[in-house]
């Protein structure tokens, strides 16, 4: 099972506590569908933004906090310093690694065209969000439908709790569990599940660690008619209001 490598102090607490109050958002952020999910290759820009082992981590908890920051246009944030960004994310040694660390997750998202970076001589860079979906495009949520993930994410903790391919699997259930009820959960073919991105070892690691968190309950339901074969699949239920539940302290800091 995948576990996080951040190491949240108190100060990281502070700062993160700092840019919820500063964004004054009070439901989190929302994400199109085609941020999770691709039918066309199934690469889709969070399963690439995933791999890669720590460098993923780092890369979706900071696209996914500069999101909560960056509420109204341009949707930027003006001289984005590496160090405190590393520090609020829990990361070690935040003034030198984690600053690099926080700069190579960028360049990362300027060339998979999810940001746009304004580099400034001798001054942190200035980072504007483009469309979730990869395209390069403005920036907007707007649409049909989209993916919410609740403030508690950030304020209870979560951040530091979940790995980066548990939350890549929270946001692709909120995506399958989008207009379902808990007496009908979604289920998945291997083809369909192929256009999430996610290797079949992401998807069980994940899976576990969502289940073992209480965020998730996978069943078993039959497919077929009654003449038919009838194969059993797993069905998933995810518990998306566990979130908003607090976490002990002794489970956030170091």
């Amino acid at each position: 099972m995948d576990s996080p490598t951040l190491k949240p102090t108190l100060e990281s607490k502070r700062l993160l506590d700092r840019a919820i109050d500063k964004s004054k958002r009070s439901q989190g952020i929302q994400l199109p569908p085609g941020f999770v999910r691709d039918d066309a290759d199934g690469e889709p820009p969070l399963a690439k933004m995933v791999r890669g082992g720590r460098g993923g981590e780092v890369r979706l908890k900071l696209y996914l906090t500069m999101t909560l920051v960056a509420v109204h246009k341009p949707y930027d944030i003006k001289s984005l310093p590496g160090r405190p960004w590393a520090e609020m994310l829990g990361l070690p040694d935040p003034a030198r690694n984690g600053a690099r660390r926080i700069g190579d997750a960028l360049d990362w998202l300027e060339k998979a065209d999810l940001v746009k970076i304004k580099r400034h001589p001798g001054l942190p860079p200035t980072v504007a969000l483009r469309h979730p979906d990869g395209t390069g495009t403005r920036y907007s949520w707007r649409g049909g439908r989209y993916i919410g993930l609740p403030l508690g994410f950030w304020r209870n903790r979560w951040i530091y709790r979940l790995s980066s391919t548990g939350v890549a699997l929270l946001l692709v259930l909120r995506e399958m569990c989008g207009g379902r009820s808990e007496s009908s959960p979604p289920w998945l073919t291997g083809d369909q599940r192929k256009r999430y991105g996610l290797s079949d070892d992401t998807w069980t690691r994940a899976t576990q660690e969502l289940v073992k968190h209480g965020l998730l309950t996978v069943g078993r339901t039959p497919q077929g008619g009654d003449f038919d074969y009838r194969r059993m699949r797993n069905t998933y239920w995810l518990h998306i209001d566990r979130l908003t539940e607090p976490m002990s302290e002794d489970a956030e800091v170091v």
